[in-house]
């Protein structure tokens, strides 16, 4: 079963042409060998990229509509950026890559989707396990501050745009419930479809993420065999604080 069905169908356009992270990971990319390996690819938001600036990537997702809406973005590409890039449809529990990387990343919020301790453990003891002995890890994870102290009752908009390829209007609200004695946040998605001839469609799923606490994952990481090199609470490397609502870890193997 595909779990981030629902999701797939709406994802680039909630999260259209963002690319705020990008050159934070091509600077490390840019200084290691070998393919990239990126867990939770998604839809290639990032992957292309990557391999229009050269790097072969091994994109890791569980979702099959997700890597079906990157087979297809892949079309449109030469056959060299083609190339680089391997498709492997798996979850960060079950990768299996053929070799060890210099670089694994697992971006934009990747890493709060593992809900249990033991999806935790063992998605680390994988990445360790296929990070090279100079390589790095780099996880991004988000702390919601701010929703902890005063989660929002109203639905909060999310989305108001046209679809370009399919001339739809497309608006979506998230509805947020946090669950802070298991640090589960709750996002009910309702995305309303509008066609050019006017007929309305709406959809409505949940997704849920585990929230981390700064002093919790630098101990889980170390725990699991890491070294926090450095973290930061934005792309633009900020150090990070107890407070920080990003967090951008940038791990090595002990």
């Amino acid at each position: 079963m595909d779990i981030y069905a629902d999701f797939s169908e709406f994802y680039d356009i909630y999260m259209g042409d963002w690319l705020e992270d990008l050159p934070f990971y091509l600077e490390y990319a840019k200084r290691s060998s070998g393919p990239i390996l990126e867990v939770g690819a998604g839809s290639g938001r990032l992957t292309i990229p990557f391999a229009r600036e050269g790097m072969a990537v091994i994109a890791v997702d569980i979702s099959a509509s997700m890597l079906a809406k990157l087979r297809s973005r892949l079309t449109e590409e030469s056959a060299e950026v083609q190339q680089r890039v391997s498709i492997v449809q798996a979850d960060a529990c079950t990768m299996e890559p053929d070799k060890r990387c210099e670089l694994i990343i697992v971006p934009f919020y990747t890493f709060n989707y593992l809900l249990t301790p033991q999806m935790q453990t063992v998605a680390l003891e994988q990445c360790v396990k296929y990070l090279s002995r100079t390589g790095r890890l780099l996880i991004d994870v988000f702390v919601p501050h701010s929703r902890i102290r005063n989660c929002p009752r109203d639905p909060c908009q999310r989305v108001d745009t046209v679809d370009k390829q399919t001339g739809c209007k497309i608006r979506g609200w998230n509805v947020y419930r946090m669950d802070t004695e298991n640090q589960i946040e709750f996002r009910k998605h309702a995305f309303e479809v509008t066609t050019p001839e006017g007929k309305i469609t709406k959809k409505e799923f949940t997704t849920k993420r585990r929230y981390f606490f700064k002093p919790e994952l630098d101990k889980l990481f170390t725990q699991h065999g890491l070294s926090v090199e450095a973290v930061f609470e934005g792309y633009d490397k900020r150090p990070a604080s107890d407070v920080s609502e990003q967090l951008m870890y940038v791990l090595m193997r002990c």
